[in-house]
This record gives C-alpha cells, structure tokens and sequence, in this order.
C-alpha cells in the first residue's frame, strides 16, 4: 500500500476533509515540517504515567508506515480489558506541506475548528496549543485525541488515548502534546 494509503487509515481531520471540498488553497510559503528521526523520543513512558498511575509503560514502538508524510510512535499497556483491549497512547506528527499539498494554513486552521462547530460529542478547542488545537472522543472505541497544527513548522500533531477512562484526560493528553511540540 501507498503511503498516501496508509496515511488515510489513520483517524485525521475529518473537518478539514469537508471544508476542503468545496474550496482551493494556496500553497503555503512556510519550510517543510520537519519530521523527527525518532518520535518516541518526543514522549517518554514517565510522562505518560499520569495517565495510567498503576500501569507500566514501556519503551514506544515507532510507526514509519506514513513515511515520508509523517511519522508516529505507539505506547502500550495493559491489561487488557473486555470493553477496550489494550491501552494505548499513539502520537503522530505529519509534515503539513506533504500532508495537505496546496492547503493554505488557514484552511488547515479551519478544518479542525471545524470538528467543533459540527457539534461533534465532546468536542471542544484546546487553547495555548499551537495555532489552533481540539479534542475529540470517539465513544465507540474510547478513543480521546488533542490535535494541533502548528502554522510555523508546518506541522500536525496528534496524541490519542485509547482506554476506558479516555474521556477525562483532556488537559493531560494536552499537556503530552505541548511538551512533545517543544522537543520537535
């Protein structure tokens, strides 16, 4: 599979897909997102326990499946639960000029304010993450996701927790996102 293929697997901007369709962007003038070598570096397992006091998190797994459109890392924990299996923090940061080719930053900047005003459940804005961030929770898979666009290094950058309690670590999965932005 392409990477372009795979990089449509993964959980990305449904807003952005919806305002794109009816409009062009303009390519944007900012360098390239620079992807990290190592993108479990970013995050390490200490910061992550706040998520999981009693668990043990491990050494991440990196993802280079995106390549060269981005990149990831998987943490994993256990146990595994009937209700939602394993859990597991995924973060990713894809190179926005790759990503969205053509896309103006401030439609990038839409589509993901966009997954707020379309009223999704328990979607909200995150503010003091780059230049615009949201958080959104999928029930049906207990996945809760801040993601973020940071307009200057041409960068998207998502965390996701998948765990049973996922819906009220909002504020912590934001603050494993600021800290990985300022490592990038």
């Amino acid at each position: 599979m392409s990477p372009v293929g795979k990089l449509r697997k993964k959980p990305l901007l449904l807003g952005l897909v919806l305002v794109a369709l009816g409009r062009a962007g303009s390519a944007s003038d900012a360098a390239a997102g620079a992807l990290p070598k190592d993108p479990c570096a970013l995050l390490n397992p200490a910061e992550i326990q706040a998520l999981a006091p009693s668990a043990t998190i491990g050494s991440g797994v990196a993802d280079s499946s995106m390549a060269p459109i981005g990149t990831g890392c998987t943490f994993r924990w256990g146990p595994k639960t009937p209700e939602w299996g394993e859990s597991s923090l995924t973060f990713a940061v894809i190179d926005a000029s790759k990503g969205w080719p053509g896309m103006s930053p401030e439609l990038l900047k839409q589509g993901l304010r966009t997954k707020v005003k379309m009223g999704a459940p328990h979607a909200s804005l995150v503010s003091g993450l780059g230049d615009v961030a949201v958080f959104t929770f999928e029930e049906r898979s207990s996945n809760a996701t801040v993601e973020a666009y940071f307009q200057a290094r041409s960068v998207h950058l998502s965390v996701t927790l998948h765990a049973g309690d996922s819906l009220s670590s909002k504020g912590k999965l934001a603050a494993l996102l600021k800290g990985a932005a300022a490592r990038l």
